[in-house]
């Protein structure tokens, strides 16, 4: 049985959680080669300008802004699994065409921002099902374990991609080492299509019309008293974030001189951190409550961002970033799974896709605005100035969240009591 015994001290033993689990690491492994490659095909291969590097940006960001309500109710309406599948076999296909193209001498800007947009569309109909379906799998209180393990796997795996990114570029070329990318989302369908859990039939699904349904999911996220705080906190972080990470490849590669290996060793090192706060988040939650674990996140990230502007070429320079990276990664990690947790632990469970679309709609609705912002910014302004401003911003999160209510939350809540209790999930084979 994939389920495991009740009161398990480990989630190791939840067959299927693990075949979740492995399924988001493969993914993001690949996915840790394109955060390497595709910059380097831009900014190197074809000599892409600031502007036009944030266009690529702006490309992948729109998607959430366009279709993450939808998603969510869908998500809702549908069983997840198969979402799942078919968006990550419908990524792999799409990010396939850029070494095809390279290899027919057809690769250009255009390319690039059509492969962004489409890719960014799929993958977040893929990964607002896959999000929304960790509670069908798990209950309540065994959520911020899951979400801790994801996390960190998550942040692993960036880190295995971001370094394999650089040595495989460095071999094969940027265009070609997304070859690895489209194997990873194969592996990935495959993991996804061996869990045994069945879903419960979603109630309801062809009463209500598409729109009604995203209405009510944005105005349950915008009524509900503990998830619109963390949202409001989370727009303000993920704009800023967004802004700054528009310009960092371009920063290391053209200003500090960083070749192809050193920034998949940052990214790498980063991602370390991110493994870091995933471990740790459990324990600071339970000793420190969630509220303190996230404002004191908050508070550090802005300090993380000093190395990249005090620091020069050189490898003096490349140790300080990594070690702001590694600490901005780990306490992103940390303050994300515990809201991510409190969020999924607070919504109906016939409200989980849909609240998780409403928040992707709202907090990463800012980012294609903010790449835009950031490229014109970084060419009107140059680069460091752009990215000291950025800097700066980056305290608002910490002052949003503290002053909302959820500064006084000194446990994790509970799943609502006016929620019926959910079945154990039913296997293949069992009697119903």
């Amino acid at each position: 049985m994939s389920k495991a015994p009740a009161g398990s001290s480990s989630l190791w033993r939840h067959q299927d959680f693990l075949r979740y689990w492995s399924a988001c690491a493969v993914d993001l492994v690949g996915s840790g080669v394109t955060s390497v490659a595709l910059p380097l095909i831009a900014i190197d291969s074809l000599h892409a300008s600031v502007w036009q590097v944030s266009f690529l940006a702006f490309a992948e960001r729109l998607p959430p802004l366009l279709v993450a309500l939808p998603a969510g109710a869908l998500a809702d309406r549908h069983r997840k699994r198969p979402t799942m599948i078919r968006a990550v076999l419908i990524t792999g296909a799409v990010y396939a065409a850029i070494p095809i193209a390279d290899a027919v001498g057809r690769l250009s800007m255009g390319l690039l921002y059509t492969v962004a947009l489409i890719s960014s569309t799929t993958s977040l109909f893929g990964s607002t099902a896959r999000i929304s379906y960790l509670p069908c799998l798990l209950p309540a209180e065994r959520l911020l374990e899951a979400n801790a393990k994801v996390g960190a796997v998550a942040s692993l795996a960036d880190s295995a991609g971001a370094q394999l990114g650089g040595a495989v570029v460095a071999v094969l070329g940027a265009a070609r080492s997304l070859y690895l990318d489209v194997a990873s989302y194969l592996a990935c369908a495959l993991l996804l299509g061996t869990i045994r859990t069945l879903e419960p039939a979603p109630a309801q699904a062809a009463l209500s019309s598409l729109r009604r349904e995203m209405i009510e999911g944005l105005r349950y996220v915008v009524r509900h008293p503990t998830i619109r705080p963390l949202l409001v906190t989370g727009t303000a972080f993920t704009g800023v974030f967004a802004f700054l990470t528009t310009l960092w490849s371009v920063y290391l590669l053209r200003e500090l001189h960083y070749s192809a290996t050193v920034l998949g060793t940052l990214l790498s090192v980063a991602a370390l951190g991110g493994v870091a706060g995933a471990l740790a988040v459990r324990t600071l939650v339970a000793r420190y409550g969630p509220a303190r674990v996230m404002l004191t996140a908050l508070a550090i990230l802005p300090l993380t961002e000093l190395p990249l502007l005090l620091v020069g070429p050189g490898q003096p320079g490349q140790v300080a970033i990594a070690i702001g990276l590694f600490i901005q990664l780990a306490c992103a990690t940390a303050q994300g799974s515990t809201q991510r947790s409190i969020r999924q632990a607070v919504c109906e469970p016939g409200m989980q896709g849909r609240m998780l679309a409403t928040g992707q709609w709202i907090t990463y609705g800012t980012r294609p605005l903010a790449a835009l912002l950031a490229g014109a910014s970084g060419t009107w302004l140059g680069l460091w100035n752009t990215l000291a401003l950025g800097t700066l911003a980056l305290a608002s999160p910490f002052l949003v969240l503290l002053a909302s209510s959820i500064r006084s939350m000194h446990h994790a809540p509970e799943a609502p009591p006016t929620s019926r209790p959910r079945p154990r999930p039913r296997l293949e084979g069992e009697p119903a």
